[in-house]
């Protein structure tokens, strides 16, 4: 019975009797059968034919078997070949010379036909083993190629949803740092005009990170765009936004956000805020040299936890010179080598030294501490830090 496989054998062989012997056997057996009576024919058909096993004879002149195996090894198309060396050589040092060509196996002249296949049938199901393999391989490098090209066409989209850099708005300097634990990321803010020339300014960190966060995150800006049109309460922009992100999200998976919204008012010289479980940021004082977290009294719980969550919306002065620094826990919960955590109160210290200072400087500050404070560790979540400025700070 022929062997239920498809494949393909280079016999090199000088002698022609050989050649036929083999021939006869491999072809009775179901093989596809390539040959060669020389060195340099067998180099040319192993490139342009590629098969799956070579039978090699060592001994013939001008290249011998030997040379030819060493020349298959050295090619990154051919290395891989199984080379069965066919020889009368018995002798320790020709096998290990063989060895160190690249020989796979080794069949003596002269050679039992049942042999011969059983080793062709071992090597030949090694090199389809391997043949998939090296497809499996390229198929997931194709894939994976996609899926980065994906990603970065994602993080575009994200990055476009979010003021980037240094922004100028109703005579208040904003400026924001951003960089997701992956490619795509949880963490969402953004700014806007409130009726009146009033600052609107929102942050929120969606629990864990990568593409399902980033989707939601593109959720909280579409719902918030509609809601802050008909409201200028922070309180009542969360409420509404956790009513839909329970409706919308927490009802199809259990998934839950922070945030925090605050309206600044640089004429009146109010600031406006509510919170959903978020860390508080910190509001400078810059006249008053003070740094201090901005808290209110009841703090409602995060988005999509509680269907019927209310949020209080506080009223804090704030001055022309006065700052506000927004983060999300990316920013503190880094680690060091030894374990320890930078914590809101490692930022709030360095804003202290530098509280003179504008926003761009403070943010760059932050980050420079906080990247020298985790080394080399790796940042597991996503990062997001924003400062506000009622004005430059002479």
């Amino acid at each position: 019975m022929n062997e239920p496989v498809n494949a393909n054998i280079l016999v090199v062989d000088d002698e022609p009797q050989n050649i036929r012997l083999l021939q006869i056997r491999l072809q009775t057996a179901g093989y596809t059968v390539l040959t060669a009576t020389n060195g340099q024919e067998a180099l040319e058909r192993v490139q342009t034919d590629s098969p799956d096993l070579v039978l090699l004879d060592v001994m013939m002149p001008g290249m011998n078997g030997f040379e030819v195996c060493r020349r298959m090894r050295a090619e990154e198309a051919t290395q891989f070949i199984p080379v069965v060396m066919v020889t009368a050589l018995l002798d320790k040092e020709d096998r290990i010379t063989a060895i160190e060509a690249g020989a796979d196996d080794f069949i003596s002249k002269p050679f039992d036909s049942h042999e011969v296949l059983a080793r062709v049938r071992s090597l030949v199901r090694i090199k389809k083993y391997h043949d998939a393999l090296e497809q499996a391989n390229h198929d997931l490098k194709l894939h994976n190629e996609r899926l980065d090209k994906e990603l970065q066409m994602a993080s575009e989209i994200q990055d476009s949803l979010m003021p980037q850099g240094i922004t100028d708005l109703l005579g208040f300097q904003i400026v924001s740092h951003y960089t997701p634990a992956v490619v795509v990321g949880g963490d969402f803010f953004d700014l806007w005009e409130v009726e009146r020339g009033r600052l609107g300014v929102f942050i929120s960190d969606v629990m864990g990170h990568g593409v399902p966060a980033a989707f939601i995150t593109v959720f909280i800006k579409t719902v918030v765009e509609e809601i802050r049109a008909q409201t200028d309460d922070p309180g009542r922009l969360l409420e509404e936004l956790n009513a839909r992100f329970n409706k919308m999200i927490s009802s199809q998976q259990y998934m839950f956000a922070t945030a925090f919204c605050a309206v600044l008012d640089l004429a009146n010289q109010t600031l406006h805020y509510a919170n959903a479980g978020h860390p508080f940021p910190f509001l400078i004082q810059r006249q008053q040299n003070v740094c201090k977290p901005l808290e209110n009294r009841l703090v409602g719980k995060g988005l999509g936890l509680l269907p019927d969550s209310t949020y209080q919306t506080s009223r804090y002065p704030f001055a022309p010179l006065d700052g506000l620094f927004l983060y999300t826990d990316g920013a503190y919960e880094l680690q060091n080598s030894q374990g320890e955590e930078f914590t809101p109160q490692g930022i709030q210290e360095v804003i202290n030294q530098q509280i003179a200072q504008p926003a761009p400087t403070l943010v760059e500050t932050v980050i420079d501490t906080v990247n020298q404070f985790c080394g080399g560790q790796s940042k597991h979540d996503d990062i997001t830090i924003v400062a506000i400025d009622g004005c430059q700070p002479k």
